[in-house]
């Protein structure tokens, strides 16, 4: 299976003569974990994930790819909450992306916000990278925004997009930015969920249009949590993930 992606949107805000300026360099480089030697295909699933992509099967057989994944590069498997197929996407991708941000000593996203979910589903539907660059600029009281993003395309749920862009994302894998060996988008999916290590409020909206295989997300960096959360890291861990 190879699913088609690029490589990832990062951008930084800062508050400049009292207007808001982008920058085209990322808000904060990952360091803590180097990129696999080599990309990690996801390989075949099982014929069940044609007629239910979202369906026990199919999303039990990628949880064991993405546990197959982490043991390649020396970690234990996902502990997944009690419950966690029947999550919505969204809240899915939040997990899976905060064990991973911990098992690197990075600061965990503290939620997910209906605000930034629909900035993803706007990128997921246009088949492109979410863009939250005009949400960010109408915030006042900030002095840190930034922003990463992932769009994947073809996969049948979630789950495996976020497989190929922790694990396929190199030389050779459908990340359309990554043309050579040494091109700067390659693992930039990677980038991106492992990206603002110590931000001081990190924040993540993310969408699924199973219908189209489409699957976005996006991580803003603030100064302080401009938004309510529809869900927290604090009631995954109440359900167990982590643990």
């Amino acid at each position: 299976m190879r699913l088609a992606g690029c490589a990832g949107r990062v951008g930084r805000l800062a508050l400049v003569a009292a207007a808001l300026a982008a920058s085209a360099a990322p808000a904060a480089a990952v360091t803590a974990t180097a990129d696999p030697a080599t990309n990690l295909p996801v390989g075949e699933f099982p014929h069940t994930c044609s007629a239910a992509p979202s369906g026990v099967s199919c999303e039990t057989a990628a949880i064991a790819r993405l546990d197959a994944g982490r043991a390649k590069l020396g970690l234990g498997p996902y502990r997944l909450p009690g419950g966690f197929i029947a999550q919505r996407p969204e809240r899915q991708l939040l997990i899976l992306a905060n064990l991973d941000r911990i098992a690197y000593s990075l600061r965990p996203i503290a939620g997910l916000s209906l605000t930034l979910d629909a900035v993803a589903r706007q990128g997921a539907l246009a088949r492109q990278d979410p863009n939250p660059e005009p949400t960010l600029a109408a915030l006042r009281g900030q002095n840190r925004l930034g922003f990463a993003s992932n769009w994947a395309g073809g996969a049948p749920n979630a789950l495996v997009a976020y497989f190929v862009w922790m694990y396929d994302d190199g030389y050779g894998s459908g990340n359309l930015d990554c043309t050579s060996p040494s091109a700067a988008g390659c693992w930039g999916h990677r980038h991106t969920i492992l990206a603002f290590a110590a931000g001081p409020a990190l924040t993540m909206g993310a969408a699924a249009v199973p219908a189209e295989q489409s699957y976005a997300l996006t991580v803003v960096v603030t100064s302080t949590p401009p938004w309510p959360y529809s869900y927290t890291w604090g009631a995954a861990k109440a359900d167990g993930a982590g643990r």
